[in-house]
């Protein structure tokens, strides 16, 4: 088992049963896996049984203070050929495969010369390793009931077919005229069948090599096997042919689920959960099995493309749909009328691997000046943010929605005159939304609100590169969603004063029974978020931020302060809670930053901050890659509100 451990710095503590007790290894930088990366591991005390229940705050003044939670736990054996456990902690070199929930596969330590606790700890190179810029498996299975694989698999058809549609709680995939093929691997065993769950017997040859490289020990996918013309598009002669000779060399597996992963089924998880899953457990250098990507809501541009390209249809999908069948009304099937027109060479290609696909950006706006540069420096141009707006439009759009906006409008660029506005005075499309508020100084303001993708590209259409929405929405103006604390380095870069102070909080608020959650700004600081059930005041919640900045100022007095004037910082971070008041404006996740590099205030992951993280690694460019690898970070500040009541009962508790 290991525990993730908020002590005087974050590490984790792999712990192994051997002899009745918990043979225990601090892990300061946590756990890799990639092969070539070395980890130290600091081999500790051993610790009684008792302890792989341990889920709490250790108290200050004692062994290891601070907050320890469970972060992996499962079963663990010997590599062949290692004898017994004792035997191998004593010759400095344990080679275990691990079935937690988090960690699977063969992992290996090795004891070091330069101190008699230091071991070197790293991934053995297995189906489970992956490369450096790979994507790591999504899903937890913390909770879940560990499943047999099955034995015959039925795959799931659509419900029945219906006319092109565009809805942004769907998700559509190309059709393939190929064969359905379900595929079971059991380690290097592999089972073919088709959607009746009747085994087949055509060879699968060098796509199935490929199956077996998939990054599980066991797995079950759904897709479609496929070969193409020499224009890319599916040929079903050309398929039978193929198979009849055993030319498996010329086709394609084309996968656009996974039912399946080694101890867990995934049936009943939301549909993008298990595309997410099954992204990040095909290795990015197969040739022959490809993922199947798709599109989010604009199912009728897409049957468009398809239509013009000469394929066949299109199948939508509810984004949260189960794998429940034989068939569903959450799927349906949008025929595409053949037309043969202009050539699309490499369609599939295209659709199945760019995440991105071409774009076709469908607004009831005109879109001006596209090949105006907003950033010259790097090149970057009006028409990739609006570009860049489109493709994390239904991402973006929750943290918008029903808030009043503030717009900081850059028509010529980042470097050239830039104003604000919130007082929406001139006339606007009547399908955009607004509220008026009522201000103690200017009286009634028409502020507009972003509901939409329309206004969301409307928007930044006129210059607005990043968009400021109120902590409270319209409706309840004095009652946030959510606090924040903002570290702010004061024009200085980013740098480890920030992640320190970032990490503290974290422990403060996760002691407090909070879940924080962490984004960069897009500049040069961190921002930690806290949502609030709509209950409490903006007074309320700023006095919570303002204890937990305190109270890491206390701790890190030398890095950090609560002095607004930036001259009486003496260089040191602000620790900024007082954003939390009516009125005041946070950017949001996921836009983009008028500042050099087109860079994105982007959610994190707690455990990036032991790498060396830097906010310039998330921009225009990288960040919708990302999105599609990791999900949306933040969004448990839409769904998950905590009481501060409780919290704040406890935050007194641990100060004391």
């Amino acid at each position: 088992m290991i525990h993730r451990h908020e002590a005087r710095r974050l590490h984790y503590d792999l712990r192994l049963e051997m002899d009745g007790v918990l043979k225990s290894w601090a892990v300061p930088k946590g756990f890799s896996h990639v092969p070539e990366d070395k980890h130290l591991a600091v081999r500790t005390e051993d610790h009684p049984i008792e302890y792989e229940d341990f889920d709490g705050v250790i108290p200050k003044g004692q062994y290891g203070a601070g907050t320890m939670t469970i972060w992996d736990k499962g079963t663990f054996e010997l590599v062949k050929g290692q004898g017994d456990h004792l035997a191998a902690l004593a010759d400095g070199k344990l080679e275990v495969k691990l079935h937690g929930t988090r960690l699977r596969g063969e992992w290996h330590m090795v004891k070091t010369t330069r101190s008699p606790n230091d071991w070197l700890l790293f991934k053995y190179r297995d189906c489970y390793a992956r490369g450096a810029n790979d994507p790591l498996f999504p899903i937890e299975f913390a909770d879940a009931k560990p499943t047999s694989l099955p034995k015959a698999p039925k795959g799931l058809r659509p419900g029945g077919e219906s006319e092109p549609f565009s809805d942004p709680d769907w998700l559509f995939e190309l059709e393939f005229a190929g064969l359905r093929r379900l595929i079971v691997k059991k380690t290097d065993a592999l089972t073919a069948f088709d959607a009746d769950g009747k085994k087949c017997s055509e060879s699968l040859g060098s796509v199935g090599h490929e199956l077996r490289r998939l990054r599980a020990e066991n797995a079950v996918v759904d897709g479609v096997l496929v070969a193409l013309d020499s224009t890319g598009r599916p040929d079903r002669r050309k398929l039978e042919n193929c198979l009849k000779k055993g030319e498996t060399g010329s086709l394609t597996y084309y996968v656009f689920d996974l039912l399946h992963f080694d101890a867990w089924s995934l049936k009943a998880r939301p549909l993008v959960e298990r595309k997410r899953a099954l992204r990040s457990v095909i290795p990015s250098e197969l040739a022959q099995v490809m993922y199947v990507d798709h599109v989010i809501e604009r199912g009728e541009e897409l049957v468009e493309v398809v239509r013009q390209g000469g394929l066949t249809g299109v199948i939508a999908k509810r984004s949260d749909s189960s794998y429940r069948g034989p068939t569903s009304p959450h799927w349906k099937r949008i025929p595409a009328p053949v037309e043969r027109g202009k050539k699309r060479d490499n369609l599939i290609e295209k659709l199945t691997k760019d995440s991105a696909g071409k774009r076709h950006v469908r607004s009831k706006i005109k879109l001006t000046s596209l090949q105006k540069v907003y950033w010259p420096e790097e090149g970057f141009t009006k028409g990739q943010v609006i570009d860049f707006y489109d493709r994390v439009a239904d991402t973006l759009l929750p943290y918008l929605k029903d808030r009043p906006l503030h717009l900081r409008r850059f028509p010529e660029g980042i470097h050239g005159q830039h104003f604000y506005q919130k007082n929406m005075t001139k006339q606007l499309p009547d399908w955009v939304a607004t509220t008026v508020v009522k201000e103690k100084e200017e009286g009634e303001v028409r502020y507009v609100m972003c509901n939409d993708r329309d206004t969301l590209l409307y928007l930044v259409n006129l210059g607005s590169i990043d968009l400021h929405p109120w902590m409270s929405r319209h409706d309840e103006q004095e009652m946030p969603d959510y606090g924040v604390i903002d570290l702010d380095p004061a024009g200085k870069k980013f740098g480890s004063s920030v992640v320190i102070l970032a990490r503290t909080i974290g422990k403060i608020l996760r002691g407090a029974g909070i879940q924080p959650l962490l984004k960069t700004s897009g500049a040069s600081g961190m921002h930690i978020y806290v949502p609030v059930i709509r209950r409490y005041t903006y007074e309320q919640v700023r006095m919570f931020c303002e204890i937990v900045a305190r109270w890491v100022v206390r701790e890190h007095s030398d890095i950090a302060t609560v002095e607004r004037s930036v001259a009486q910082r003496h260089g040191k971070v602000y620790v900024d809670y007082m954003q939390n008041f009516r009125g005041q404006t946070v950017v949001p996740p996921y836009v983009i930053r008028p500042v050099p590099g087109a860079t994105v205030s982007t959610p994190l992951e707690w455990d990036e901050l032991q790498g060396e993280i830097h906010p310039s690694q998330f921009n225009l460019l990288s960040v919708p890659d990302r999105l599609a690898e990791k999900g949306d970070l933040f969004r448990p500040s839409l769904t998950d509100p905590h009481d501060l009541g409780p919290a704040l009962a406890a935050l007194s508790e641990n100060f004391e």
